[in-house]
């Protein structure tokens, strides 16, 4: 069953753009683990500066295996995205699975 996470980022004021660009370095890599079937970023249209993550993994086994990849050895790509969060304004995250 596919599992998707919603990770809501408020980044700081006009670094939106900045955001985006450092993203498509992380996407790059993330789709090509075993287990992607998405992996996309959205800007609101009401609010510039919040940005939405889109993944689905195939399952949960999945996607621990990739967040684990992120803490261990996608670090070089994370840190220029978490500079440009909102101060104060951790992400949001949420899981769901298709029924």
């Amino acid at each position: 069953m596919a599992v998707h996470h919603v990770v809501t980022i408020h980044v700081a004021p006009g670094r939106a753009d900045e955001f985006a660009a450092a993203f498509n370095t992380l996407r790059s890599a993330v789709q090509q683990e075993e287990g992607c079937e998405q992996y996309e970023l959205f800007q609101s249209l009401d609010a510039p500066d919040k940005l939405v993550i889109l993944e689905r993994w195939t399952d949960q086994a999945l996607l621990d295996r990739h967040q684990e990849v992120e803490r261990t050895q996608y670090t070089k790509l994370i840190e220029p995205l978490m500079k440009l969060w909102a101060p104060g304004d951790p992400p949001s995250v949420a899981r769901y699975e298709t029924p």
